[in-house]
Formats: C-alpha cells, sequence, structure tokens
C-alpha cells in the first residue's frame, strides 16, 4: 500500500515542505525568508509557530489534507553525536533541540515542526540521519596533539543518500562495498563510507578540509599562529566568524555566488578561474586522500552539492580522479528525498526505527 509523508526542513533562510507517495513528489516548496524578518524572532526557537504556521498555510494552499498523512519526516536537529538512520522523534529529543543544548540552528526545528503536525493526527514522526552522525573510526579521532579530537560532522543526510544511490546503481548492497562522496555547497565535506560507515570526514565548518564559498577550510598551524598573534584586536568570536562566513572564495573576491564566478571565468577573468582550479585542487586531493584509508578499494566516488552543478567543476575533479574508480554525479541535494525514502523505510519495516 502506498505511503504519503510530509517533510519539512527548515533552514537558515527558507523552509522547504514537500508530500511524497512513495518515492513520488505530490507537491514541493521553498518559502524564501529574509535576514531581517529573522532576526526579529530574537532567536531561532521563537520561530517555531511563524514556520508552523507557513507550513499550514502552503499545504491548505496546495489543497492537502494532512489527515491523509501516514508520517512526518522532519530534518535532524544539533542532537548530540548518533549513529546514522532513523529515529522516532521523542521528549528527550525535542527537549534537546528547543533549548539548543548542544546548537542553536534552525535544523532545531525540525522534529518540533515535524510532532507540531504528527500529534493532532496520531501520527508517527522521524528524522533521518540528523547533522552529527557519528561513525568514526577509532583512528580517525586522533589529530597529532592530544587536547584535541578530529570530529565528526559532515552533510550526512544528503551524503548518505548519494551513497545509497551509488549502490543501488551499481546493483550492489551499500553494506558490501566502500564510497566516497564530497558533498560541494556553502561549506563542503568529504566523506569516507565503509561498507555503509561513515568512518571519516572532514569536519567543514570546523577549519577541516577544502576552501568554501566561505569557509577558509584547513590552513597551515604555525602561519594561522602567527596571523592570530599579530592582530590582539580581533576577538576568538569574530575570528571564528570569519573562518565560517568571510573566507574562503568571498575573502579573493567578494562575492560568494559559484555560478558568478563561473560566468567571471568563462568572461576571461583569471582571478577567477585561479580560485575555480584551486578549489577543485584541493577538493580532488581531499577526495584521494579519502580513498587511501579504504585501502582504494573503492566502487565509485559521488560529487553532489549545489556547486556540482558546475560542469565545469565536476569535470575538473572527475578527471583528477577517474583512474581510481568511476566518478558520479549528482547535482543538486536531495533531502527532501532522503527524508521521504527514511520515513518510508521506517513504515515498511526494512529499517529499525532507534531510539534517541
Amino acid at each position: 500500500m502506498s505511503k504519503r509523508l510530509l517533510c519539512i526542513n527548515p533552514g537558515s533562510t527558507s523552509t522547504r515542505i514537500a508530500v511524497f507517495c512513495d518515492d513520488q513528489k505530490e507537491f514541493i516548496t521553498n518559502v524564501k525568508h529574509s535576514n531581517e524578518l529573522l532576526e526579529t524572532f530574537d532567536g531561532v526557537q521563537n520561530q517555531l509557530d511563524f514556520r508552523y504556521g507557513l507550513i499550514k498555510e502552503e499545504l491548505d494552499k496546495a489543497g492537502i489534507d494532512t489527515a491523509k498523512i501516514d508520517a512526518v519526516v522532519g530534518l535532524g536537529g544539533a542532537l548530540r553525536t548518533v549513529e546514522g538512520g532513523v529515529y522516532s522523534i521523542n521528549e528527550a529529543m525535542l527537549t534537546d533541540c528547543s533549548t539548543s543544548k548542544y546548537a542553536e540552528h534552525p535544523c532545531n526545528l525540525g522534529c518540533q515542526l515535524a510532532q507540531k503536525f504528527a500529534l493532532p493526527n496520531n501520527l508517527p514522526s522521524f528524522v533521518v540521519d540528523p547533522p552529527l552522525v557519528d561513525e568514526f573510526d577509532e583512528l580517525a579521532r586522533m589529530s597529532g596533539l592530544p587536547p584535541i579530537s578530529r570530529r565528526s560532522a559532515f552533510h550526512a543526510l544528503n551524503e548518505k543518500a548519494i551513497a545509497k544511490f551509488i549502490a543501488d546503481k551499481l546493483g550492489q548492497r551499500l553494506t558490501d562495498i566502500n564510497i566516497v562522496t564530497a558533498h560541494l555547497g556553502s561549506g563542503i565535506s568529504v566523506t569516507a563510507h565503509k561498507r555503509g560507515r561513515c568512518v571519516d570526514n572532514n569536519y567543514g565548518s570546523g577549519g577541516d578540509g577544502p576552501f568554501s564559498p566561505e569557509r577558509c577550510g584547513r590552513l597551515p598551524a604555525l602561519s594561522l599562529i602567527e596571523t592570530l598573534a599579530a592582530d590582539e584586536q580581533t576577538s576568538a568570536a569574530d575570528w571564528k566568524k570569519s573562518f565560517s562566513k568571510k573566507s574562503g572564495v568571498v575573502s579573493y573576491t567578494g562575492i560568494n555566488d559559484m555560478m558568478e564566478m563561473e560566468r567571471r571565468m568563462h568572461d576571461g577573468d583569471e582571478l577567477a578561474r585561479d580560485i575555480y582550479d584551486g578549489m577543485a585542487h584541493y577538493i580532488a586531493r581531499e577526495i584521494a586522500a579519502y580513498c587511501t584509508i579504504l585501502d582504494w578499494d573503492v566502487a565509485a566516488i559521488g560529487i553532489t552539492g549545489a556547486i556540482a552543478n558546475s560542469n565545469y567543476m565536476y569535470s575538473a575533479i572527475e578527471r583528477r580522479l577517474s583512474f581510481i574508480c568511476p566518478v558520479l554525479h549528482y547535482p543538486g541535494e536531495f533531502e527532501m528525498e532522503a527524508l521521504a525514502a527514511g520515513g518510508i523505510r521506517a513504515l515498511d519495516g526494512i529499517e529499525a526505527v532507534k531510539e534517541y
């Protein structure tokens, strides 16, 4: 019997909403919010009723009766580290997200919004592969300096979905093969999937891996120390903001739009070309490094995320890595599809639902 799912994905400046019948989209929309509007709420949690109201309004306009939904799936929040999978929404999860126990982020509203739609109709509600999935091999935690441990933080929902797509395409079980995925967006993460487990990745927003449109990526430690020591006026909070919002491409050019960068490159802008080629260089290097920890036994590499819409970027990466294995192209994001697929697996009993 067909299953209908409502999927809710609150982001920093938008709320994505979709209704799926099995794996087919019946309805999808992305409601944009200005920074000026969101700042009037004085914190993410105060946006809950606003976002609930606009979701309800969009569903009503589309003639969607939530009483005829089988389950509601929300984007996972900034929870404690967990294994990947489908989790039922419970009070512990709701409390950690509503209090921003681990971090304040719009994704904390995902489970809360799902629950607000599920409760009136007594529906099951889930999150799928929340952001802080941690399946690291213990060796991957070593940084080279004992007080610092490497952390698992990546685009878990999208990258795990891409790994499943690849396994299906190859006619293999995910638990029988190794895959490397690279999510190229405002942040860049590269992940080694060892027979279904994400055993290593770069923590892009924590200053690891390739530089991105706004993030600095991995920096030479000694030069970084010298730069920080020479500037006594800038606070740690300001440096953190600079590394995560004002570095990478935008620090060289003043823009963070990679499609605009590509237009400039094709118009003969040599700096734009150097930056584009430099980003491809570091992404390919990172992917190759993750192939080594899988002993070069990699069935395929998957390139995904918004920047993967650039055929120039994809081709630049593919020609450097195709000697290892097939480099497959999945431009854009598949978060809504991944939420729906996880909910269906849970409802059909294909995947055991976990408790947070």
